[in-house]
């Protein structure tokens, strides 16, 4: 199976250690981008390097699977978007973006259908959902766009800086999706 696939405008691909260390920190650590999931932005360049063997290691176990989000012609990074506790017995998993001030829905309609399909058709998984902190309005704004539907709100979900952090759950199912 080929994890690698491009739309139009972007190449989607799996993480490389030994080329995308200075990028992916570049990204990650700028605070906005992780501000709808409760993860601190990363301080140091070696940080990026652990975060990609840990990504690397998740994915030989098919624990998760990311993609680094490129542009097509000029090889940019802009986003990261992945899946997560993965559960091949019930054909689900957490899919999570973190995304670049270059990124607005226009490229979000064209990269995260193509991650959903290669989901569904490739790994044959049924459903996907997304946590985001709770009043993460563009983020919310996105998900709906794109198809997914709020479930509620998981109150206290997680632990953040000292603080419980709400999250609310939406998902999208392999039958909703339009073809």
């Amino acid at each position: 199976m080929n994890w690698n696939f491009s739309t139009p405008n972007f190449s989607l691909r799996l993480p490389d250690a030994n080329q995308d260390g200075d990028a992916l920190y570049e990204l990650l650590s700028q605070p906005d981008v992780m501000a709808h999931i409760p993860k601190a932005s990363m301080s140091v360049s070696a940080q990026s390097l652990d975060e990609l063997r840990r990504v690397a290691m998740r994915f030989e176990v098919r624990e998760s699977a990311c993609w680094m989000v490129e542009g097509a012609f000029d090889k940019q990074l802009i986003a990261r978007v992945g899946i997560q506790k993965i559960n091949w017995m019930t054909e689900s998993a957490q899919f999570w973006w973190e995304l670049s001030d270059k990124v607005d829905f226009s490229v979000l309609a064209e990269v995260i259908p193509a991650v959903m399909n290669f989901c569904f058709d490739e790994l044959q998984l049924n459903r996907l959902e997304m946590r985001l902190v709770k009043d993460s309005p563009l983020h919310e704004d996105y998900l709906k766009q794109i198809g997914f539907q709020l479930e509620g709100c998981l109150p206290a979900q997680q632990e953040f800086e000292e603080q419980p952090v709400d999250l609310n759950l939406y998902s999208f199912l392999m039958k909703d999706r339009k073809l």
